[in-house]
């Protein structure tokens, strides 16, 4: 009896699986294995569908520290053969352009897996275990790290992206559309070379983030690494690190964090870089922007341990200098001519303005003429009253500053008092801005309020 009981049981059981399945079959027309077939040809063709190909921003970790955590810029092109041409141009490639050419293919992994699975030079250079040439360590076993298989975790019908994240790193990397007739390499020095004048490690300012009301400090980001933190916050205690890379489509340049930015319930990762207002906007919201520094700030804050210098080289060598107005001009040539009367053989070939905080505690200026009286050069020094608030410069001419100026002053008054109404042109009011980008403030553009011909530079 008993054994009956459990044979009609056994066969209820498989009455029910049977059931199941054949449920489950009228739930598809397709097979498991034919859907998955089904969406490796889809994303295979959506990645062929752009002729020119995607620019990759490609991160091999979620470290942040170079080159782990730094990104880099790919260019890939799928072609229908299958074969993958990728580009790069880096400090992996030590600045030179590398193109190679491989195969790929979407193969089905717990859902569509684009895999680069044959050796590629630039491909594999960030998951190939040897030695990083750029580093004094030895990572050898390691390499950088990164994937050469990543899951398809988003490719919209449209074709406007594709977002890969690596199978073992987990790291998230964005595909957009290449515009026809872009040439690889020159979209790589066109991009890196914004990027090197927008974030130059030879800048002596920083760039400033804003976010509401809230102001961050940039700093360090000409590797794309940058250290931030609040602008009047701690360096060594409350520094974050966030990598980003910038790319250009439409003939805008943008710039995208790794990670997504979060301050209470709002999230920016992309930034479009607006030239009229030279800045980084958010393109979700607008009070969110990354700027250069105020040229007043640096000013300010440099006199007294650098100079700032004003040189004639500047607008002499390039008639069509125009940052240098004409009344600028020739109050310098007054200035010039002035010295070189004094001694004929010997004149200034080359002078310079120098702005210093003057060695007294007292709010004074000091301007020195390189000057070159004999074989060996010479400095002479004047003082003006100056004050800065508002973003201007308030310039007023006391006099000579050194004794050695004085003696000169002893020695030809006549030519002291030309010299003195030449230097008092720079008596007035001035505005400071950036000559090309407020990102570097190697050079400041002066310009005298009220008196439009009445421009020059200062150079860092």
């Amino acid at each position: 009896m008993k054994k009956n009981i459990f044979l009609l049981s056994l066969i209820g059981v498989g009455m029910l699986f049977s059931a199941c399945s054949n449920e489950q079959d009228m739930l598809f027309d397709e097979s498991a294995a034919e859907r998955l077939n089904g969406a490796s040809e889809l994303y295979s063709q959506r990645l062929m569908a752009h002729e020119n190909g995607w620019a990759v921003q490609l991160y091999p970790t979620l470290e942040d520290e170079a080159p782990f955590g730094s990104g880099y810029l790919l260019l890939m092109k799928f072609g229908n053969d299958r074969s993958v041409t990728a580009s790069m141009k880096n400090s992996l490639t030590f600045g030179n352009y590398k193109e190679s050419t491989s195969a790929w293919q979407v193969i089905t992994d717990n859902g569509p897996v684009l895999s680069f699975n044959t050796y590629n030079e630039v491909l594999h250079a960030f998951s190939y275990p040897e030695d990083v040439p750029t580093t004094e360590d030895n990572e050898t076993g390691t390499g950088i790290g990164g994937d050469y298989e990543f899951v398809i975790v988003d490719a919209p019908e449209d074709g406007s992206y594709m977002m890969l994240k690596g199978k073992k790193r987990g790291t998230y990397n964005l595909l957009t559309p290449i515009e026809d007739e872009i040439i690889y390499e020159e979209y790589l020095d066109d991009v890196n070379g914004f990027q090197a004048k927008m974030f130059s490690e030879s800048a002596p300012n920083f760039a400033v983030m804003h976010y509401g009301d809230s102001v961050c400090k940039f700093v360090d980001a000409g590797d794309g690494l940058p250290t931030i933190y609040p602008y009047d916050g701690d360096v060594v205690t409350e520094s974050s690190f966030n990598p980003f890379l910038i790319t250009k489509r439409g003939g805008d340049y943008y710039l995208r964090f790794r990670d997504a930015l979060t301050f209470g319930d709002v999230t920016v990762q992309d930034y479009r870089y607006d030239v009229a207002a030279d800045r980084f906007i958010s393109v979700d919201n607008a009070d969110f922007y990354l700027c250069g520094d105020a040229p007043y700030r640096l000013l300010a804050d440099s006199l007294g341990s650098h100079n700032f210098s004003v040189k004639r080289s500047k607008y002499v060598a390039d008639k069509e200098y125009s940052y240098f107005g004409k009344a600028a001009q020739e109050a310098f040539e007054s200035v010039y001519s002035t010295y070189r009367k004094l001694n004929s053989k010997y004149g200034p070939t080359e002078y310079k303005f120098r702005l210093m905080a003057s060695e007294d505690a007292s709010k004074k200026l000091k301007i020195s003429v390189n000057y070159k009286p004999s074989d060996a050069n010479t400095k002479l020094s004047y003082y003006y009253d100056y004050k800065m608030e508002n973003g201007k410069l308030t310039l007023k001419y006391i006099g000579v500053a050194t004794d050695e100026s004085d003696k000169i002053r002893k020695q030809s008054e006549s030519h002291y008092e030309r010299v003195k109404e030449a230097l008092e042109v720079f008596n007035g009011e001035f505005e400071l801005t950036h000559v090309t980008t407020s990102f570097d403030l190697s050079d400041i553009l002066v310009k005298k309020v009220g008196n439009g011909e009445f421009n020059f530079i200062l150079s860092y």
